[in-house]
């Protein structure tokens, strides 16, 4: 057998006595080589961001999925997407479901993370499905009160480097009752001051401007912040960016992106909302739930039918403590500006929110 450590000795005199050069051949061939070493296949994913990078089994997680929810749900497509840190970061499976029959759901998924403070974390997702064709209601951040069967439900799975995935999906019966309080649910009308025959609407065709509404947030040493509200009610399907000031606006950027769909007809939607659990483990080994919170995959697309009815702030201000004691004595008066409407093409905005997971899905 050869002795290979003279040639070892060699190779390092080698490298000291070339510098540079055979440092940069190296590091050079390493990076060549990665590549074709990771190279996977189609029933794996990587998992995780920055220099932690695992893999999952994709059909384990598939079948996992659809063991929890099968009963109830069709898993009609699965996705992979991965947010660059300008986005918050994360990697996530996207689960596109839809209802098999009315109910009222809790799809929880639990996990452990790499935190020595947590044994694992749970996350719920409450999933309302009414009736096909039933009225939804408009969203808040993105997040809808209820869907309807027929609807595909996006659920996004936070994957990253977690280990010890698992679902449980629990249900109860729906109720009718659920029916008559969405179609009943309306705002009261408004009277607040601003008269709306006098608010020139461009885009009242698709979009009824209904009044105007304020709303002071007190602030802890006097005076307080005022916000200023339009509310519109949907009229008929289109699709427009709603933008509201104290001025025109001319960049869809500006507004709301709006998309009016008709009674019954399906959409594509975002499970946005979901509770988070922390748990930790004494030394007895029980646990505990030691922290919890909200969490929502926020996005500024609406999706509204005939009817439904939203709000948008239009102009914020801030009124001193002087101000206040003043409005108080009658010496000042508090002026709301009236809204000024600007109709502008549909746009979608897609660079900060969750916006972008539904931008294929979009209703014609």
């Amino acid at each position: 057998m050869l002795d290979s450590r003279p040639s070892f000795l060699r190779s390092l005199r080698f490298v000291f006595a070339n510098g540079p050069r055979v440092l940069i051949f190296c590091v050079a061939a390493v990076f060549c080589f990665v590549p074709m070493a990771s190279t996977q296949n189609r029933s794996t994913l990587p998992a995780g961001r920055g220099d932690k990078l695992d893999l999952i089994d994709l059909n384990s997680l598939r079948a996992q999925f659809q063991k929890a929810v099968g009963n109830d749900f069709e898993v009609a497509k699965d996705e992979f997407k991965i947010r660059d840190n300008a986005r918050g970061g994360g990697s996530y499976w996207l689960a596109h479901v839809k209802a098999r029959h009315s109910g009222y759901y809790v799809l929880t998924y639990s996990y452990k993370e790499n935190d020595p403070h947590y044994s694992h974390v749970e996350r719920d997702f409450f999933l309302r499905i009414g009736p096909s064709g039933c009225h939804r209601g408009p969203p808040s951040t993105g997040s809808y009160a209820r869907f309807c069967v027929g609807d595909t439900i996006i659920v996004p799975i936070i994957i990253n480097n977690f280990s010890a995935r698992a679902f449980e999906l629990k249900s109860q019966k729906y109720s009718i009752a659920d029916d008559d309080i969405f179609e009943k649910e309306r705002p009261s009308e408004l009277n607040a001051g601003t008269n709306a025959a006098s608010v020139m609407n461009p885009a009242a065709d698709l979009m009824r401007y209904v009044g105007s509404s304020s709303h002071k947030m007190l602030h802890r040493n006097g005076g307080y912040t005022l916000e200023n509200f339009a509310t519109f009610e949907a009229v008929e399907p289109g699709r427009l960016t709603l933008a509201v000031g104290t001025s025109p606006r001319t960049s869809p950027d500006d507004g709301v992106p709006i998309i009016i769909v008709a009674l019954g007809t399906p959409v594509t939607l975002l499970a946005s909302h979901q509770d988070v659990r922390g748990y930790s483990q004494g030394y007895d080994g029980r646990e505990w739930v030691s922290s919890s919170s909200g969490d929502a995959f926020m996005s500024n697309l609406m999706i509204l039918q005939p009817g439904d009815r939203i709000s948008v702030m239009y102009s914020s201000s801030r009124r001193s403590r002087e101000f206040e004691r003043n409005e108080r004595s009658g010496s000042e008066s508090l002026e709301q500006p009236p809204p000024v409407i600007t109709k502008l093409p549909f746009k979608l905005k897609t660079d900060y929110d969750f916006t972008e997971w539904l931008a294929a899905y979009l209703p014609k």
